[in-house]
């Protein structure tokens, strides 16, 4: 099965609890929204990056219909330098120790692809030397920047087999608050239709 099919088939059940009450609990359909490629042409040639956008537009994984929350975005092309602009509200008024203390080299050049909606944190990737291409998480929390995939089409891939240390991570991001809920939701289980479970608890 080819990635594009692979996200498109993709989808399950978060089974939750209220953070209020556990014992109150709701299971929360999950899929994935994709949009049409468009022109290759002004991508940087890096690894996996044409290939992967010859076939997305955009990719948001883990995304609730009721409440609209998702859990990462690997956005348009055309949204990259928005992102950007974001991402460099972070980091701009850092002086230029700062910078040379907790900013990687290769930060200034690199691609903010995407996010994790509404957290602060953003994926981004080095255009040049040894990590060029490489996907890098952007968590503001501790101002850490954490490899997590040698290039995006790898990244994507591992957005479909979450184990239970990265729902722990979707779990802390997610809340799926809603009109059609009091409560605010802790997800404790994943069950997907490629046979995969992960939970948050032992």
């Amino acid at each position: 099965m080819d990635l594009q099919q692979a996200i498109a088939n993709h989808c399950g059940t978060f089974h939750c609890e209220a953070l209020s009450d556990a014992t109150i609990t709701r299971n929360i359909g999950f899929s994935h929204r994709i949009t049409p490629a468009h022109d290759t042409a002004d991508i940087p040639d890096l690894p996996g990056l044409r290939p992967f956008y010859s076939q997305f537009g955009s990719a948001l994984f883990y995304a609730d219909n009721d409440s609209g929350e998702a859990a990462i975005l690997l956005a348009s092309p055309s949204d990259w330098a928005h992102l950007r602009r974001h991402f460099d509200g972070w980091t701009e008024a850092m002086d230029p120790a700062e910078r040379e203390e907790y900013l990687p080299e290769w930060v200034d050049a690199a691609l903010v692809i995407g996010e994790e909606p509404g957290t602060g944190n953003y994926l981004l990737i080095p255009t040049s030397g040894e990590p060029a291409g490489h996907v890098f998480l952007f968590d503001h929390d501790g101002f850490d920047f954490i490899e997590q995939a040698p290039d995006i089409i790898s990244y994507a891939w591992k957005q479909l087999d979450l184990d239970d240390s990265a729902l722990l991570v979707i779990a802390t991001h997610l809340r799926f608050i809603s009109d059609a809920t009091p409560h605010q939701w802790w997800i404790r289980e994943l069950r997907d239709n490629r046979g995969n479970v992960a939970r948050t608890y032992e």
